[in-house]
């Protein structure tokens, strides 16, 4: 059944399409940060949000009468993710992890296949194969790392002119080849395909 998912300060779940009614909820105690849009896949609601809640993984079964159930498979603190959402890539989940760490979760598990610090907080965004990852500080340096469970292989990273010296929350975008920033008022584009 197609449904619409999402998460509050109370609770994570989904809704019908054609008609807004209630499928399903599970109790999610949002402090702050109750950002990132849900990741579902093979029936598995996968959320995070920043700063105490953490991440959290739901099982989704359907029941009699349109109705459906969500079974807690995991919830854990190793991706509270404040700024920048997270990403499914393969079976991994990537994503900023408070207070800094670009970090690299199992879907299925919620293991931590790895953490780094090096990038710092931020937003990523993934093209292939590659994390385009903007750190939130200002000028927001972007990095570029291997999208792997092997470990944080930084390949490079630059910082774009005419920062705002503000916060640069604005999550980068990957499109055709072309990668582009915002800071404030500013829009960057940059040819990033390859050579």
């Amino acid at each position: 059944m197609r449904q619409y998912i999402n998460q509050t300060m109370q609770n994570v779940g989904g809704v019908a399409a054609d008609d807004g009614r209630l499928l399903w909820k599970a109790p999610n105690e949002g402090k702050v940060a109750v950002i990132p849009t849900p990741i579902e896949r093979d029936g598995v609601v996968y959320i995070a949000s920043g700063y105490v809640n953490g991440c959290h993984a739901f099982k989704i079964t359907p029941g009699a009468g349109g109705k459906f159930t969500a079974e807690k498979v995991y919830a854990n603190k190793d991706m509270k993710n404040h700024v920048g959402g997270v990403i499914l890539f393969g079976d991994y989940v990537y994503g900023s992890n408070d207070p800094g760490f670009l970090t690299c979760m199992d879907f299925k598990t919620g293991k931590v296949a790895w953490k780094d610090r090096a990038p710092g907080k931020g937003a990523p965004v993934i093209a292939d194969g590659k994390i385009f990852y903007r750190n939130e500080n200002s000028p927001g340096k972007i990095t570029l790392a291997e999208a792997s469970p092997e470990g944080y292989k930084e390949l490079g990273t630059f910082t774009p002119p005419d920062a705002s010296g503000r916060p640069t929350w604005a999550p980068p975008v990957v499109a055709n080849g072309k990668l582009y920033i915002r800071d404030q008022d500013v829009l960057m584009c940059y040819d990033v395909k390859a050579k």
